[in-house]
């Protein structure tokens, strides 16, 4: 009995040392609230089933093979990617006026476009690897638009239709895309249909938890990475997840971007920040218009990234989750909340008055706006967001509005008339 001892204590000390290691790299990981660990990165690099060529991106993130090609979806306006052997791939999510300047050794070419879609196919000749880069021509001059809350279905569509009308080059969508079952696949079908590029972050509601567990992780694996940064015409934009509480708050990929992201003083070729994440630091209503605790939260989290982003140089961050148009100064960070995708506000105020819609100087609901010219600071601006009556042609519309004291009878009435008692 005696000479097992030693043994047990050995096996002891290594099930804690293990343990140890564990619950180490777990925080290095990190843990997200309601508890899950956070969710491992979607993939920069593939090999085609064939094994006859390789991607690996910069920009882009691979989303599914098939019998030809590899299928890829970009995060950002000018994606490069290294390609080996004789390839066919798809690249998703690219401006229509960007051009493909392909390396050296590059060889038998060949670049269909199709809207946002590239279908590129070509050869590596006498190197082990070609390069790939798109370059889009409004580089140093652009606009581009910002809002969150949209949903899957015909609000985001018309959203979509909106920043381009508007003169974006692209869109940031700031989350909460999914709201009701569909929702993922009605996003994605906008989203390949789009006139515009979308950069989106991840919201709460797109953190969708449910038996099927292919949901689990639909958001990174087709719509876009929870933290990734992009640079264009002298900006950098950098897109934080903030949908849950995560413990501890520096743990993860996040808390990685941040760590590495420099003084705005010290970016070389960077003279403006351009953050943009789901959740506010803090609910800018005023206290009689919170139902709900509407920001960051976790003891102490929202006050850590502003004082990590301050610490930055950041100076201004886009928000949704609060449905409402609202800026305003947060202890030295200039916080937009641009989150009324859904455009409630609108059809609150015209308590199911058809002929209200008529009059686009009464409409409430708002989009964000930005200019970026040579040698300034992105300049903010807002604009109407004007969606019509028929794009909130949906059962969760109906849902919401029961909660609006006096106006849902009038409005339901209206929306069947409308729209037809299934939409």
């Amino acid at each position: 009995m005696a000479a097992s001892s030693p043994r047990r204590q050995f096996l002891t000390s290594l099930a804690l040392v293990a343990a140890g290691t564990g619950l180490s790299a777990l925080a290095m990981r990190g843990v997200r609230l309601p508890f899950m660990p956070e969710p491992r990165h979607v993939s920069h690099q593939a090999t085609h089933r064939s094994g006859t060529f390789a991607v690996a991106a910069d920009g882009a993130f691979f989303v599914r093979d098939d019998e030809a090609s590899l299928l890829w979806r970009a995060f950002e306006p000018e994606p490069r990617l290294q390609v080996t052997g004789r390839f066919d791939l798809h690249l998703d999510n690219i401006h229509p006026d960007a051009v493909l300047t392909p390396s050296p050794g590059v060889v038998n070419l060949e670049e269909r476009i199709d809207g946002l879609n590239r279908r590129v196919t070509g050869e590596i000749k006498d190197i082990p690897q070609g390069v790939l880069h798109w370059h889009v021509p409004f580089a140093d001059e652009f606009t581009f638009a910002a809002i969150g809350d949209t949903g899957g279905d015909r609000e985001l569509a018309w959203t979509l239709e909106r920043a381009q009308a508007l003169g974006a080059k692209f869109l940031l969508l700031i989350g909460d895309i999914y709201y009701q079952p569909g929702d993922d696949q009605n996003a994605l079908k906008h989203l390949s249909s789009s006139p515009l590029p979308v950069y989106a972050a991840i919201g709460n509601h797109d953190v969708v938890r449910t038996w099927d567990r292919q949901l689990l992780h639909w958001f990174e694996e087709s719509v876009g990475p929870r933290n990734s940064i992009f640079r264009l015409g002298g900006i950098q934009f950098v897109n934080l997840d903030t949908a849950t509480d995560t413990i501890p708050w520096s743990a993860g990929q996040r808390g990685v971007l941040l760590s590495q992201m420099p003084h705005l003083s010290e970016n070389p070729g960077i003279r403006d920040y351009v953050v943009f994440s789901h959740r506010p630091i803090t609910d800018l209503r005023p206290p009689e218009q919170q139902p709900t605790d509407h920001s960051i939260e976790n003891f102490g989290e929202g006050e850590w990234l502003r004082s990590e982003l301050l610490n930055r140089g950041v100076r201004n961050i886009l928000n949704g989750h609060i449905h409402a148009s609202i800026e305003r100064d947060d202890q030295g960070l200039h916080t937009f909340i641009a989150g009324e995708g859904m455009a409630h506000l609108d059809i609150v105020r015209s308590r199911g008055e058809a002929a209200w819609f008529d009059g686009p100087e009464q409409r409430q609901a708002r989009i964000l706006m930005a200019d970026v010219r040579p040698q300034e600071p992105v300049r903010y601006r807002w604009e109407n967001l004007l969606m019509p009556l028929a794009a909130h042609c949906n059962t969760r519309l109906r849902d919401d509005m029961a909660r609006e004291q006096g106006h849902f009878d009038a409005l339901l009435n209206h929306l069947e008339s409308l729209c037809g008692p299934t939409a």
